[in-house]
């Protein structure tokens, strides 16, 4: 399975998982705290922030009860401009997700690495083959997608002309119980779409973007905010810093522990075979010319003998020398 490059970093198997702070719109349109909450993502460890790029009347109907809070969370082309510089000085890149073609047009022109598409738009076909067009990386969430969906996702990027796509496993409900999370869908996703996988977590715990790495994810999107009890529905289910580090850190954890398949000339725990295994050494003094019985051997630590597999060999055999008691077993001796 090809790894997907997004920006200066690979994403795929056996690369690093990459970790996106998904900001939003949590700025809740004031840029000087958009550009805190990059700042205090990026001290976390993540690869990336992520934000939300829309008109709001591309998203609601006008009279719409929340209309006026998203149109309040809109950025200008000016916004991403300077919340893209402070990204680069804070050595994350800068993502986000567009809702619109011209939302689109605006990314281009400030030149964002990639694109992320909202789960409610894996089926707007026309909006993914747009997107494509571009030829940059496209992160594309699957939540409350049908197999068949995600498939007609993807031969729509592809038919544009662009295969570097990951898929998210995602579960569209804030915030989604564990029991629900279904991360068993992340190596199904990788066997039948042969696509990278990542995960979307929209719990309030860490425990499953945990479990999805360990299963293969090698994307994690977490919420994240400042400030867990600032007004808007996606704080209380974000990761505020401290919890951010723990998810990176807890994931690079995993990673390590995870280690590689190995064969019995790499095991990091050969010379510990000396100590813990048995071998067979005499349970009493043997003469000389003794055949040795059952009762004159014994099987115990330290290997430095016969291994236990020799055993049968042993008795029956006619000790070449003296053996005193405890001395290990070797075919030199019998």
């Amino acid at each position: 399975m090809k790894t997907i490059k997004l920006g200066n970093k690979e994403i795929g198997t056996g690369c690093p998982t990459y970790v996106i702070a998904e900001i939003g719109f949590n700025h809740g349109g004031y840029i000087d705290l958009a550009a805190l909450m990059i700042e205090k993502a990026a001290e976390t460890g993540v690869d990336a922030v992520k934000f939300q790029t829309f008109k709001a009347s591309d998203l609601v109907c006008e009279d719409a009860e929340h209309f006026k809070v998203i149109e309040s969370c809109e950025l200008s082309a000016d916004d991403h401009e300077k919340l893209i510089a402070i990204a680069k000085d804070n050595d994350v890149a800068f993502l986000s997700t567009p809702f619109s073609n011209q939302s689109v047009d605006m990314l281009e022109k400030v030149n964002v690495p990639g694109y992320k598409v909202a789960s409610m738009d894996i089926t707007n076909l026309p909006f993914l083959k747009y997107i494509a067009s571009f030829g940059k990386p496209m992160i594309i969430s699957t939540g409350m997608a049908t197999i068949a969906e995600i498939l007609e996702a993807i031969n729509s990027v592809k038919d544009a002309g662009n295969g570097k796509i990951v898929l998210l496993h995602c579960i569209s409900k804030y915030p989604v119980d564990a029991k629900e999370a279904n991360l068993r869908n992340i190596s199904y996703f990788k066997e039948i779409f042969g696509l990278p996988v990542g995960y979307s977590d929209h719990g309030v715990e860490n425990i499953t973007s945990y479990v999805a790495v360990s299963l293969g994810a090698c994307l994690i999107e977490k919420h994240f905010t400042v400030d867990k009890t600032m007004p808007g529905p996606d704080h209380k289910i974000s990761a505020n810093p401290q919890e951010m580090i723990q998810l990176v850190q807890g994931i690079r954890t995993i990673e390590e522990s995870m280690g590689k398949r190995f064969n019995t000339i790499e095991r990091p725990d050969k010379k510990e075979a000396t100590m813990f295994r048995r071998s067979i050494y005499s349970k009493v003094d043997i003469p000389k010319g003794t055949v040795i019985n059952a009762g004159m051997v014994k099987c115990v630590r330290p290997q430095n003998g016969l291994a236990p597999k020799y055993y049968t060999v042993v008795i029956s055999r006619t000790a070449k020398v003296d053996i005193p008691k405890d001395t290990p077993i070797s075919f030199d001796v019998i």
